[in-house]
């Protein structure tokens, strides 16, 4: 939409991440893996919207949790109350599920779920970026929802697996964790072993498509009613559906812990 000599970008439909920069290499360096040609001769890698937005939503993480957490008192401040309302919460809920381990993966689990909802929530609040080019003023969505983009969710699915098997492994050694694999009966292999990739396929391909669909859907209500502000529709795609996906994503990934935990009992509670 354009008004006058001022243009506002509306959020893409189905459009990829976008290139913002790239990072140049030396010459020695330009065969790497992800290294592309970006000018004549020049080669570097390139950052996109979605690791920029991934860096802010870090930064904005780090200092929330260090201002609750800065100087802790009896009597808490707001910041802390709210700091220490996240913590009970997340802990209540990853102890009913993991018990006596607990401890042992709630950093885990608890710096998961922030990190998803504050990715989830990004575009909830969009932050304007504007540049100035023959003439126009142009008005863009700063950044863009991390976890819309595959490569984010796959990223968090793998932490999870590497989670969950380390964990199987650990408990039942190697050859134990292949045997599992033949129970209950050894014809069964070929099923169990999709079971086990299909888990890291649930939960990143669930979250990437919810969060997709409903930037694609938001862009679409921008491109056929821009004068109207969807304010009603941006609580639930940004808000309901970003807090729902993020607790369904730790859900899932306390459910395959637990799964390899088993019956075992926590060391500490011996």
């Amino acid at each position: 939409m354009r008004i006058g000599p001022i243009e506002f970008i509306t959020p893409p439909l189905v459009e990829g991440p976008a290139v913002m920069f790239y990072v140049p290499l030396p010459h020695f360096l330009h065969q790497i893996p992800f290294s592309m040609e970006y000018a004549d001769g020049k080669f570097g890698l390139p950052v996109t919207i979605t690791v920029i937005s991934t860096w802010f939503v870090i930064l904005v993480l780090t200092l929330l949790f260090k201002m609750g957490t800065k100087k802790l008192e009896m009597i808490p401040g707001r910041a802390q109350v709210a700091a220490e309302s996240v913590y009970d919460f997340l802990h209540g809920i990853i102890h009913q599920m993991l018990g006596g381990w607990t401890a042992r993966y709630f950093t885990y689990l608890a710096t998961l779920f922030v990190f998803i909802l504050g990715c989830n929530l990004l575009m909830f609040a969009p932050i304007p970026w504007g540049s100035f080019e023959n003439g126009v003023f142009t008005i863009a969505p700063a950044f863009r929802a991390p976890t819309a983009d595959l490569n984010t969710t796959v990223g968090l699915a793998l932490l999870t697996t590497a989670t969950f098997l380390g964990t199987s492994i650990k408990l039942n050694g190697i050859l134990g964790y292949f045997k599992g694999l033949l129970e209950p009966m050894p014809f069964m292999l070929p099923i169990n072993i999709v079971g086990e990739l299909a888990k890291p396929t649930n939960i990143s391909i669930r979250l990437f498509g919810n969060m997709f669909a409903g930037m694609v859907i938001m862009g679409l209500i921008y491109k056929a009613a821009p004068m109207v502000i969807p304010a009603p529709l941006h609580l639930y795609f940004d808000i309901f559906s970003g807090v729902v996906q993020s607790f369904v994503f730790l859900m899932l990934s306390m459910v395959y812990i637990q799964g390899s935990l088993g019956d075992a009992e926590c060391p500490d509670d011996k």
